[in-house]
């Protein structure tokens, strides 16, 4: 009678762990889909990050395609009347200093993704820095990538190859193009960040060679 009395609280106690064990093997399993979960949306949003880069080379060689009302008038490639205030890609030092002028009236450094800083900043080289510059931005959209609108969006900085360049410099003078996007996922907080430079052949070339391509962090 003793034993089988105290076989009950032993079979409790012995359901009791095995409930537990299952519990923290569940925590386990449920922890670890999580994480695996978020790592394969980080890496998502990294591919995406990366495939803006060649729309943005696309835009600045004027091949892009039209992802707003400026760019169906090809006014990213044209400076226009001196009545008009729109950023553009510029061709000359005389056209990049009209740029750097527009943009200083805007009391910004970039308007839809064109920029011309003219100088390195090392807030630039922070993820942050740009995560608070979106409406500076140009968006990406859904008939370019298959991600869908505002979960991408890229910067093109243009800066002169050599610190001589003057306004009277040739016409085709070269320029280096810091390009970075930036790409939202699905989870909260999921945002990369890369910047990459590109630089042309020649100074017409429509062809070029990439450099410096990393993930920007704080």
């Amino acid at each position: 009678m003793t034993a089988r009395g105290f076989a009950l609280p032993i079979l409790m106690v012995m359901l009791a762990l095995a409930n537990i064990a299952t519990l923290l093997a569940l925590r386990n399993l449920w922890v670890n889909d999580q994480l695996l979960n978020a790592e394969a949306d980080q890496l998502r949003t990294q591919y995406k990050a990366e495939a803006v880069l060649p729309v943005a080379l696309a835009d600045i060689l004027g091949a892009a395609a039209n992802n707003n009302a400026q760019a169906t008038t090809n006014l990213r490639h044209t400076p226009g009347s001196a009545t008009l205030t729109h950023a553009f890609f510029p061709n000359s030092m005389a056209e990049y200093a009209l740029l750097r002028q527009r943009l200083s009236a805007m009391t910004v450094t970039c308007s839809l993704g064109i920029c011309a800083s003219n100088t390195l900043d090392a807030k630039t080289t922070k993820a942050s820095y740009w995560k608070t510059q979106i409406t500076t931005a140009l968006p990406v959209s859904a008939t370019v990538t298959p991600y869908g609108d505002n979960t991408a969006w890229y910067w093109v900085e243009v800066f002169p190859q050599h610190s001589t360049n003057s306004p009277n410099a040739s016409l085709t003078a070269p320029f280096i193009y810091r390009i970075t996007t930036l790409a939202n996922g699905v989870m909260p907080g999921s945002t990369t960040v890369l910047q990459a430079i590109w630089v042309r052949k020649t100074p017409t070339s429509s062809t070029g060679q990439w450099h410096s391509w990393h993930v920007l962090h704080d």
